[in-house]
């Protein structure tokens, strides 16, 4: 009967696509495995960003369907970090392709061999994520609906005795009702059919619900840490869910410079300046050492200017879909600066609207679609204090000129501009008023979605005054507060003619220290005719490294 079970539960499917796709190999299978069962799977972009991008960390799911919680989480997981292991059934350790990603549990005398245990251990200890699902095995219907069966304290030891976070991660999926039924009568003609609802998924949501971070107390009790757990879990999403911790936490070591040499060597050549600074272009991929020192630099630097997302490092999930420009200082062997970017034409067809952070913070309207298809968003772009008051921020610029000149169908650049928390209110305010008065638009591309609110009425800089006027009384307005507009605010909107630099909505960023982004879209053919000769000039797309460097002249 069990044979007849495993010729129909889809086993001969699932050979043939380990012998069409054997040559893959980790995070590759995966993706190829989920698109061949036509499995998706949602994932928050916002609740993505509680990923720590680097360092020891220990996630604990729920294990509602099968292969494809796994499947799901490392896909989900891998687009924010590479350094990710999987403990592994005896299912999962049979796929060779995974290999790379798998923590195999040996038994012995009905318990994890001791080798087994220490792998895990060894792996937390080397800074990696472990993925665990504590139940060990599918969720079965009972008496009180479908759910875990009795989680297994194991992975409290490995958290307590590596001091390693744990973060909690609710899969919501089910499987069939046959399923149910068949376990419910003979549980091994359930465990048989699971394959068979793989196949079904395609049919089927999936979804993760990411928590926060949780340190476990080194003293507490087991039973009770478990109980916390799986209550942390269940609350990810309801007004029950634990806020996220108060305060920043320590940044990372910097990263060894020969690694990070290595990683700007392997990008395209932009440029190069009179100064010996090299401009260098490419993607990245996720965990890689180049990608932790830039995210390493631009939280240090964000928290310096009162932003920053108080994380270890200011890494997200878009990092690996877009492309970086990074300002090299060969003779120091350290990045200066950096700027990230996505060009439309490759993000929409890649990732659809929900590709760009902006779609993050902003919620797009139809209508914006065709320029975002002509546009490139810009974003996170910083200056480390070291190269302050030098002319890092130009050079960064003469990158994107030289990366433009490449890419002539590139029309607009948008992107968010912040205005720091740890500006006085009003000081925001005042800012706020004036660019949304004087570079705002009437159009209803986008609008916030936390948008920026008043305390009153907006500040007004009075009736008859054009922008240019307008202009001074903010800065007298900004100088008697003790605060400074960001560079960003007026670099931008210098580029453009009257009209060609517009801001669409306001919004707060609580997870980037409550700053104020202004989303402001840059029409490039109506930069202004200086502008146009020093970034976008002809000569650039013909010269390439030698007009980067004779415009720094």
């Amino acid at each position: 009967m069990l044979r007849a079970i495993g010729r129909w539960s889809k086993f001969d499917a699932i050979s043939g696509h380990l012998e069409a796709n054997g040559h893959l190999r980790d995070f590759e299978f995966v993706r190829s495995s989920l698109e061949f069962l036509q499995a998706r799977y949602a994932a928050d972009v916002a609740e993505l960003r509680r990923i720590p991008a680097s360092g020891r960390l220990l996630i604990v799911a729920n294990h509602p369907s099968g292969a494809l919680d796994a499947l799901a989480l490392l896909d989900a997981v891998g687009q924010v970090r590479r350094d990710v292991k999987i403990i592994a059934n005896d299912l999962l350790s049979a796929l060779e392709p995974l290999s790379g990603l798998l923590l195999p549990i040996r038994i012995v005398g009905g318990k994890p061999g001791s080798d087994s245990l220490r792998a895990i251990e060894d792996a937390l200890r080397e800074e990696r994520c472990v993925i665990i699902f504590p139940a060990g095995e599918v969720a079965r219907l009972g008496f009180r609906g479908v759910s875990d069966g009795r989680w297994r304290r194991g992975f409290l030891r490995f958290a307590r005795s590596t001091k390693t976070p744990v973060l909690p991660v609710r899969i919501e999926a089910r499987n069939s009702a046959l399923f149910y039924g068949a376990s419910a009568l003979f549980k091994p003609v359930g465990t048989a059919l699971l394959a068979r609802e793989m196949f079904a998924r395609g049919a089927r949501r999936i979804a993760l619900r990411i928590g926060h971070p949780l340190q476990l107390p080194e003293g507490g009790k087991p039973t009770e840490m478990l109980r916390q757990v799986r209550r942390e879990l269940h609350a990810i999403g309801t007004r029950h869910e634990r806020p996220a911790p108060i305060g920043p936490e320590a940044l990372i070591d910097a990263v060894d410079p020969a690694l990070v040499s290595a990683g700007v060597a392997a990008m395209e050549s932009l440029g190069q300046t009179f100064d010996g600074k090299q401009i260098r272009v490419g993607r990245l991929a996720a965990g890689s050492p180049l990608l932790r020192e830039i995210g390493r630099l631009r939280e240090l630097t964000f928290r310096a200017v009162g932003e920053g997302t108080g994380h270890r490092l200011d890494v997200d999930l878009y990092d690996s879909w877009y492309e970086h420009i990074v300002l090299w200082d060969a003779a120091a062997s350290r990045i200066a600066g950096a700027y990230r970017l996505a060009r439309g034409a490759v993000l929409l067809p890649e990732r659809g609207l929900a590709g760009f952070y902006t779609a993050s913070l902003f919620d797009y309207a139809d209508d914006a679609l065709p320029r975002m298809q002509q546009g490139m968003e810009l974003g996170r772009s910083f200056v480390a204090p070291e190269y302050w008051g030098s002319r890092s921020i130009d050079y960064l610029w003469q990158g994107i000129g030289a990366f433009l000149a490449r890419h002539p169908d590139v029309r607009y650049l948008f992107g968010p501009v912040s205005i720091s928390a740890a500006l006085p209110v009003e000081a925001r305010e005042q800012i706020v008023s004036y660019y949304a008065r004087y570079f705002g638009t009437q159009e209803h591309c986008a609008a916030s979605k936390r948008p920026f609110a008043y305390r009153a009425a907006p500040p007004q800089f009075g009736e008859e005054l054009d922008a240019q006027t307008a202009f001074r009384v903010l800065k007298n307005n900004l100088d008697a507060l003790g605060a400074t507009l960001p560079m960003l605010y007026k670099q931008y909107t210098d580029l453009c003619d009257p009209g060609g630099a517009r801001f669409h909505a306001f919004g707060v960023d609580p997870d980037f220290s409550d700053s104020v982004d202004g989303l402001i879209e840059v029409d490039l053919h109506r930069l202004r005719a200086k502008k146009r000769e020093r970034y976008l000039t002809p000569q650039e797309a013909v010269k390439g490294e030698a007009r980067v460097a004779e415009v720094m002249e």
